[in-house]
């Protein structure tokens, strides 16, 4: 028998929860202050800086999760980022995913619900995080296989 897939990207249809764009806000401390967040994807950019740099209030104030990624490909937010940010980027992720199912029981549930599916995060050109045009590492849907197995986890205890 093969193993169901579920395939996402963006934060739209059945599946587009997975997305670390998809509207679930999320409460993280950061430089030792508690910040909200709209969404992973606003987390994960604005770590990208110092809490204190204008620019990681500037993120978290974004309406739309795409400008917060956007924002950061311009050449003012590629200069003086945090010096580790590259080193830790995967750990960001899967801390701010940990943190949305953690923080949103709705998501949580919808999580589980994917039972024992492959998750696949397949968008054209994300090649480290999904499978951009069908190759790439699927990082992200790794970790949301962690999460969900955690969360199953925590159920059975």
């Amino acid at each position: 028998m093969t193993q169901k897939e579920i395939k996402f990207c963006l934060p739209v249809g059945k599946y587009g929860f997975l997305s670390p764009l998809a509207a679930y806000p999320i409460k993280m401390s950061v430089d030792g202050q508690l910040y909200n967040f709209p969404t992973v994807e606003h987390y994960y950019q604005a770590m990208k800086f110092e809490a204190s740099d204008p620019r990681f209030e500037t993120i978290i104030g974004l309406k739309n999760p795409d400008d917060a990624r956007l924002i950061t490909k311009t050449p003012a937010y590629k200069i003086n980022r945090r010096k580790d940010f590259d080193q830790n980027k995967f750990d960001i992720m899967f801390q701010g995913l940990r943190a949305k199912f953690a923080q949103n029981p709705e998501a949580a549930k919808l999580l589980k619900q994917t039972g024992d599916a492959l998750l696949t995060k397949s968008c054209k050109v994300c090649y480290q995080c999904g499978f951009g045009q069908g190759c790439g590492i699927n990082r992200m849907g790794k970790m949301l296989m962690q999460i969900r197995e955690e969360l199953q986890q925590q159920k059975e205890n």
